[in-house]
């Protein structure tokens, strides 16, 4: 199977998938060189994309790309020979994707690519140790929930039995989990506000999110 993330090859998320999805599947990382939080399906279409041979425990091989998480899945299949992948994975994302914030995600966007290239999509995202609904960059993540849960979930798509054109959005919570809910997506409310930075010979920068 294919695992990828948008927060980057070097995020402990993926790593943890990758330890946990080792020991069930081959597991082929190919996961961006850096992080591309929120460039929902962006692709590279300017310029070209520089592959590095990245070791990552539990992956069978592992590149880091200079593209998009899309980029990402879209090189995996035109590199393997034949059918590449029974299932695309993407994540552990560091913060939950809910509601409207999937359309956003990069990690989202990764499994959806996984669909349209004819393979079931699995989404996985984690919950800061404080408990915030929201993407949260500098907390602290544990990933016991999503290391247990993922491999069985991955087991269940890449057999086929649901159907090769099904993306799953997992949000782990942080703690025990109590059990597997399939919930209806909802809506999420920001409170957007326009910060001005600083303003340089009639420049002005400002900071919106």
């Amino acid at each position: 199977m294919l695992l990828t993330n948008d927060d980057g090859i070097d995020s402990p998320g993926l790593h943890a998938l990758a330890r946990a999805l080792g020991e069930v599947a081959e597991v082929t990382v190919v996961a961006p060189a850096d992080n591309q939080s929120a460039v929902a399906r962006g692709i590279t279409i300017r310029g070209t994309l520089e592959v590095e041979d990245r070791d990552v425990a539990g992956a069978a091989r592992a590149y880091a790309v200079s593209g998009t998480p899309v980029d990402c899945v879209r090189f995996a299949e035109a590199t393997e020979p034949g059918p590449s992948f029974d299932l695309v994975v993407a994540g552990a994302n560091l913060g939950l994707n809910l509601g409207d914030d999937v359309t956003y995600s990069g990690t989202v966007a990764a499994a959806m690519e996984g669909v349209l290239l004819g393979y079931p999509g699995l989404a996985v995202s984690q919950q800061s140790t404080t408990g915030e609904l929201h993407h949260t960059r500098d907390g602290v993540y544990e990933f016991a929930t999503a290391e247990r849960i993922v491999p069985r979930l991955a087991a269940l798509l890449a057999s086929g039995e649901l159907g090769r054109d099904l993306i799953v959005n997992v949000n782990c919570p942080t703690g025990p989990a109590r059990g597997v809910r399939i919930c209806r997506l909802g809506r999420r409310i920001w409170s957007d506000q326009v910060e001005l930075v600083d303003e340089v010979d009639g420049q002005r920068r400002f900071r919106l999110y």
